[in-house]
């Protein structure tokens, strides 16, 4: 399967108080490139969904040179890597229009049984658009580094809603509703003259609709450990790691 590119505007309603891109947009870009890039295969939600399957993100791990700013146009390229496992593997990189690097990203996903909502082996079409292990170009990142951990003595930021506009055609909270929760926990003062580097997300359980979820943080020097857990406690829905400068 070849890399496939698409050309984004970065819009108004894609832009913080400094003029430059929020960072789930960004999130949302990646997101939705991959799932343009499976229409000609039929791997879209809608055509696993046919079969009795879906897709879900199981993590992403994203490095970053810069933000773009409001009105820029980049350019957001993406290719699968290779089936690991039970994971499709996908890479992205984003540029502007002088081919400068805005950002690099892996990610891995899994199929599941729909109804069931479990995790399933890679159905053979999947399996069919990744290159043959020996021909598969490296992932920009490993994306198999380990654990993160949930967050120590965190502050709570409580009462995050799983409302209509939050769910996908999974019927569950979509992948970057969590990324904008997890970073509207920290005070809008935390964000002056930060530049994100670094975000690494794995999802643990999916968070379902009429759900009240609260957001857990602890900051380490530049380093912020995050996690979303349901309001009455329990198990984690998902970690994540960012690092600022």
């Amino acid at each position: 399967m070849t890399k496939y590119t698409e050309n984004i505007q970065i819009r108004n309603y894609h832009t913080a108080p400094d003029n430059k891109a929020h960072i789930p947009p960004l999130f949302q870009f990646m997101y939705e490139i991959a799932g343009d890039h499976g229409i000609e295969q039929e791997l879209t939600i809608q055509d696993m969904q046919k079969d009795g399957l879906s897709w879900m993100l199981s993590r992403m791990n994203v490095e970053f040179t810069r933000i773009p700013s409001f009105s820029e146009k980049i350019k957001l390229t993406t290719w699968p890597t290779g089936a690991r496992g039970l994971y499709s593997c996908r890479d992205f990189i984003m540029t502007d229009n002088d081919d400068n690097e805005l950002l690099r990203a892996t990610s891995a996903w899994v199929t599941i049984d729909f109804e069931r909502r479990r995790v399933v082996r890679l159905p053979q079409k999947v399996l069919d658009i990744h290159p043959d292990p020996d021909a598969a170009e490296r992932m920009i990142i490993d994306n198999f580094r380990g654990k993160i951990q949930e967050p120590e003595n965190p502050v709570i930021v409580d009462n995050f809603a799983a409302t209509y506009s939050t769910l996908d055609a999974n019927n569950h909270v979509t992948a970057p509703v969590y990324v904008r929760w997890l970073l509207d926990a920290l005070p809008a003062e935390f964000f002056n003259n930060k530049n994100i580097r670094k975000f690494e997300i794995i999802h643990k359980a999916e968070i379902l609709p009429g759900s009240l979820s609260k957001v857990e943080y602890s900051i380490s020097g530049n380093e912020i450990i995050h996690a979303i857990r349901p309001s009455s406690g329990g198990v984690v829905n998902c970690l994540a790691k960012s690092v600022w400068e």
